[in-house]
């Protein structure tokens, strides 16, 4: 059985006519974790949310992965990954550390605000390790403060402005 809950300004009815106090019409997106078939939430938008307005290719950093074979335990020094007070962001300072066929352990000491991003391949779990952070989204904005985990759906599209925090991202 579905279940429905509203905030802010919404119509009477789903998928109808929906219009601002001043009568500008407002734009509906269906957002969800598994399209038609499972939870999803109904926005509603001043602006098209479809519109694109910049696409730019991303070269991800080398994500080669070797073999610990014999299994050995490891000290991962994160904290030496990023010189002090570099300009990183939480999406292109990435640093890969561990990972397989199903999951990827990177480790980023977020400074600057990151570009909208959406990971069109996976899951992502957000780690604050220290600091704070507004996690940016279309529902609205996520305070998040020294060892907060934040989960976004893949159909989201989160920014994360630091002041200043560390991310673990896997």
């Amino acid at each position: 059985m579905p279940f429905y809950r509203s905030a802010g300004h919404v119509p009477p009815k789903r998928h109808t006519q929906h219009r601002t106090a001043d009568g500008a019409l407002l734009f509906e997106e269906l957002t969800g974790s598994d399209g038609f078939s499972a939870d999803s939430s109904l926005l509603y938008h001043r602006n098209q949310p479809a519109q694109v307005l910049d696409v730019r290719p991303w070269a991800l950093p080398d994500q080669t992965l070797q073999p610990n074979d014999p299994f050995l335990p490891r000290h991962v020094a994160t904290h030496r990954l990023f010189a002090e007070g570099a300009a990183v962001d939480a999406v292109n300072g990435r640093r890969l550390l561990l990972g397989n066929s199903d999951i990827r352990l990177a480790y980023v000491v977020a400074t600057v605000p990151s570009p909208l991003y959406r990971n069109a391949i996976g899951d992502e779990c957000l780690f604050v390790e220290a600091g704070a952070a507004t996690v940016e989204t279309a529902f609205g904005d996520l305070a998040v403060d020294h060892g907060d985990y934040v989960t976004p759906a893949a159909s989201i599209t989160p920014s994360c402005p630091p002041a200043p925090c560390s991310c673990a991202s896997t």
